[in-house]
């Protein structure tokens, strides 16, 4: 795993620190009374913005930790399979963990994050009902909407159902890896359940008749959108909200029959040796400065509802509470149990000849 942009800030220490931590009120002087920060807190996450971001509007945000908060970077894969091997280590090189939602969930189930300590983290009292969790907090999340090209397409789609209509045949665009939210947005275009997998297959077979064309990335589908290759697709409303920034003519329709999320979570690491000032990190996450920074310049919405974006913003990129209402939550076990078989469908039955 790479350690990039290692900043080794200082803190305030011995009586400094204590004098910092009383103008901070009880929740700074039990982390300190804990005498676990006194060393750098690991954060393992993805490089580029989402790392820049971090550092510029959390860090400063946490309560004295030490000697520094520190980033290593590197791909969600790896950072699983950190957690996996360090969850019962007597040593351990990262401390907090962030993932997409139905990975944390995984690496939760396999014993590998800690549970929430509520007392580190007065802001967990904000987040919305429905992103709670006993192993982790929700940083940043939007959900799958459809996405069109408002040059090409004249009349407004209501639903993922109208993938289906012919005016779109050969004209629609999919990331591969999304074949199990597909799947499962596929079953609530159809009327039913979303964690029906076989009235989302048969959503996807019908599908694949209007002959949609695959890419392996989501900058792809963005390539693939500006040159008209396609005119529309189903992708996250944070990046569509990009896209219109860069300049693609293109807006987003959620979905009439609901909207599946993903949210992007954060955990202590059951490994982890700093846990009572990874927590402080965490709560700093959900601290209204630091989520109306990711909002203004990732597009994606808060997870708290003290946020208080300015009516602009929050109409760009926030959920009014009928569309809150509408968002449907994901079985993450039953994806879990289910995935090599939703991959087998998707690549045998899908791909295969497209």
């Amino acid at each position: 795993m790479n350690h990039i942009n290692q900043p080794r800030r200082r803190f305030l220490r011995s009586t400094g620190t204590l004098v910092a931590a009383s103008a901070l009120g009880p929740f700074a002087l039990k982390a300190n009374a804990a005498g676990a920060c006194s060393g750098q807190v690991v954060v393992g996450t993805w490089g580029g913005d989402y790392q820049r971001l971090l550092q510029q509007n959390i860090d400063s945000l946490v309560p004295p930790t030490g000697d520094a908060i520190t980033y290593a970077v590197g791909s969600a894969l790896a950072r699983q399979t950190t957690m996996r091997a360090e969850a019962h280590g007597r040593r351990s090189t990262m401390d907090v963990a962030l993932l997409r939602d139905n990975d944390m969930f995984q690496m939760y189930s396999e014993g590998t994050t800690a549970k929430l300590d509520d007392a580190l983290l007065p802001n967990l009292a904000n987040v919305i009902p429905q992103f709670r969790r006993s192993y982790a907090v929700p940083h940043i999340f939007s959900a799958l909407v459809l996405v069109y090209d408002t040059d090409r397409v004249r009349t407004r789609p209501d639903g993922l159902a109208a993938l289906l209509d012919p005016q779109f045949k050969g004209k629609i665009g999919l990331v591969d890896d999304q074949y199990d939210y597909l799947t499962l947005a596929g079953a609530l275009a159809s009327g039913g359940q979303a964690n029906d997998l076989a009235l989302g297959q048969k959503y996807l077979r019908a599908l694949r008749e209007a002959s949609p064309r695959v890419y392996p990335s989501v900058d792809a589908l963005a390539s693939a959108l500006k040159s008209g290759e396609i005119v529309v697709t189903v992708t996250w409303k944070a990046r569509a909200l990009q896209w219109k920034k860069a300049g693609l003519a293109v807006d987003y329709v959620f979905p009439k029959e609901g909207a599946l999320p993903a949210t992007f979570e954060a955990a202590v690491t059951a490994g982890s040796k700093s846990s009572a000032c990874a927590f402080l990190y965490l709560n700093a996450m959900l601290d209204p400065r630091s989520q109306r920074a990711f909002a203004e310049s990732m597009g994606y919405a808060p997870t708290i509802t003290n946020a208080n974006l300015p009516p602009s913003l929050q109409q760009a990129v926030g959920f009014s509470g009928k569309e809150l209402e509408r968002i449907v939550p994901v079985d993450f076990a039953m994806l879990m149990k289910h995935k090599t078989e939703m991959l087998d469908f998707w690549n045998k039955d899908f791909r295969a000849g497209l």
